[in-house]
């Protein structure tokens, strides 16, 4: 039992050079008979002894191949019930064939970064709850995988990841309109929301989103099922927001609607746009007012200022939040140094715009656990501004999404990260200081995630036995949670769309630290 607990997830990472040559199992038989959930993920170096000691051969499909059969002969049949392959090597056919064959009864959910365009003449499963394709290219083997399960399908993220990094890292603005699109029988199969009745999470990431919109009451209806829609640099979203918050308001006021009505059932919505307009602002508005019952709101816009209150779009749902992120950037996210951002809203001074912003979100919004926002790291005289966030009882994570300005003559001077951290803390909370510990667990601040520790035991790492290299260790890795990532803010905090064969791939494996000597670790005392 414990080994079975011990493996049940497995995590693999396998390096992006260094071919493997040798036909040893790469997994010990206790892994392979416990092993449930499987996640293979690139690496920047060798992670076990079991690949070659050559690591500058490349990592090719056959590579990747042979570890995957290598994998596969050693586990039971119709053992696994999650695979996610999130490496930059398309999967390939005979290795679905092998999956489908072994596990098809038993396989669940299935992920990969991007997938062979000759798997199309291949088996495919046909039991998959969740399907997940950060990249489906013409979207012709992926719309085979979604017309095989539409009746099972839970869960569907769809994007063009690889298109969307590469669009990003040479426009920065105005590239979604050159983003590849899939062919028109990819849109009719993962779009035909009315055929799969059981979808409650749909996650679309630079997908053209016109041929979504519904022309017929099921496909209209299909919306209304949706318990979280993401919709991140998606190309349509003004005009497909507009069709769904027509269809939230005839479902639950028409007479001609079906009876008994069917009310929406949204509880977790996010939006990302590098190309907001007033179009978008307004669809928008017109949508989250549309419905209420929200738990999750992120609203991540970028290239643009959006002059609007939080309360404007905060409508009927204040009661229910529990995550809410607001944050409107001028600049493309990676200007980190020149981040000129202001906190979310309309009126005044930053300041003042902090103020009466934090004020009606915690007026609105009592509940709140997560909250993310911009905040005025120039303004000196936001030091002496009074908010309610205090009031806030449930708020356990902050996240600050933009960056102070290394500026040598700001009002606040040359601070170092962990100086910002202390100020905001004191500025925030004044009644903190020098009391109670902050009820606060989390506190990210730009593309820095900082997360404290303060309910962990006090003996939990001792001296003794395997805890001696951890108790040796500085302080912040012995009592503080501590990650860096920069795609987290390029993507949003709390986004799927991070993972290692994203921007933190592409640094890791050219061995590119952009960041290196500019942050420091930070823990709230």
């Amino acid at each position: 039992m414990t080994m079975r607990r011990l493996y049940l997830n497995v995590d693999l990472g396998i390096p992006l050079t260094g071919a493997r040559h040798s036909r040893a199992p790469i997994l010990r038989p206790p892994v392979t008979q416990s092993m449930r959930h499987l996640a293979i993920r690139s690496s920047a170096g060798d992670i076990t002894r079991s690949f070659s000691s050559s690591r500058h051969s490349p990592w090719g499909p056959e590579s990747a191949r042979d570890l995957l059969m290598n994998i596969f002969e050693s586990i039971s049949p119709n053992q696994l019930s999650t695979f996610k392959f999130l490496h930059p090597t398309p999967l390939r056919g005979d290795v679905l064939d092998v999956l489908t064959t072994q596990h098809n009864s038993s396989l669940q959910q299935l992920s990969f970064y991007e997938i062979d365009t000759f798997v199309a003449e291949n088996l495919v499963p046909t039991n998959l709850s969740v399907l997940d394709s950060r990249t489906v290219n013409d979207g012709e083997v992926v719309s085979k995988i979604i017309t095989s399960n539409r009746g099972t399908l839970q869960q569907l993220r769809l994007g063009q990841e690889k298109h969307l990094l590469s669009g990003y890292g040479i426009h920065r603005t105005a590239f979604l309109r050159h983003l590849p699109q899939p062919s028109q029988n990819f849109f009719t199969s993962a779009y035909g929301l009315e055929n799969m009745p059981r979808l409650r999470d749909l996650s679309l990431h630079g997908l053209n989103l016109i041929a979504l919109r519904p022309s017929s009451i099921p496909q209209a209806l299909a919306f209304c099922r949706l318990e979280r829609l993401c919709l991140e640099s998606c190309p349509g979203s003004a005009e497909l927001l507009e069709s769904i918050a027509a269809t939230f308001h005839w479902s639950s006021t028409s007479a001609h609607a079906p009876s008994p009505r069917q009310s929406p059932l949204l509880k977790h919505f996010i939006l990302r746009s590098e190309e907001p307009s007033n179009a978008l602002k307004d669809s928008l508005i017109r949508f989250l007012c549309s419905f209420s019952g929200l738990e999750t709101l992120s609203l991540l816009f970028e290239n643009a200022t959006i002059l609007e209150r939080p309360s404007t779009f905060l409508c009927d749902h204040g009661s229910t939040m529990r995550s809410l992120v607001l944050e409107s950037r001028i600049q493309p996210r990676e200007h980190l140094s020149l981040d000129t951002s202001r906190p979310f809203g309309v009126g005044g001074y930053s300041q003042d715009l902090w103020e009466e912003s934090i004020n009606d979100i915690a007026r609105l919004c009592p509940n709140l656990v997560e909250l993310g926002m911009g905040f005025p790291w120039n303004d000196e005289i936001v030091r002496i501004r009074r908010t309610l966030l205090p009031t806030l009882k449930h708020l356990r994570t902050i996240h600050i999404r933009n960056f102070p300005e290394n500026n040598v003559f700001s009002q606040l001077g040359d601070y170092t990260i962990k100086e910002y951290a202390t100020k905001f803390i004191e500025w925030v909370f004044p009644a903190l200081v020098g009391g109670a510990r902050p009820a606060l667990e989390h506190f990210a601040m730009g593309p820095t995630l900082y997360e404290t520790r303060m309910n962990m035991h006090p003996g939990m790492y001792s001296s003794a036995g395997n805890n001696r290299s951890r108790s040796s260790a500085p302080e912040y890795l012995r009592t503080h949670h501590f990650a860096m990532d920069w795609a987290k803010t390029r993507f949003g905090r709390w986004s799927p769309m991070i993972t290692p064969v994203t921007e933190r791939w592409v640094e890791e494996s050219e061995d590119m630290r952009p960041l290196a000597g500019i942050f420091e670790q930070v823990w709230l005392r």
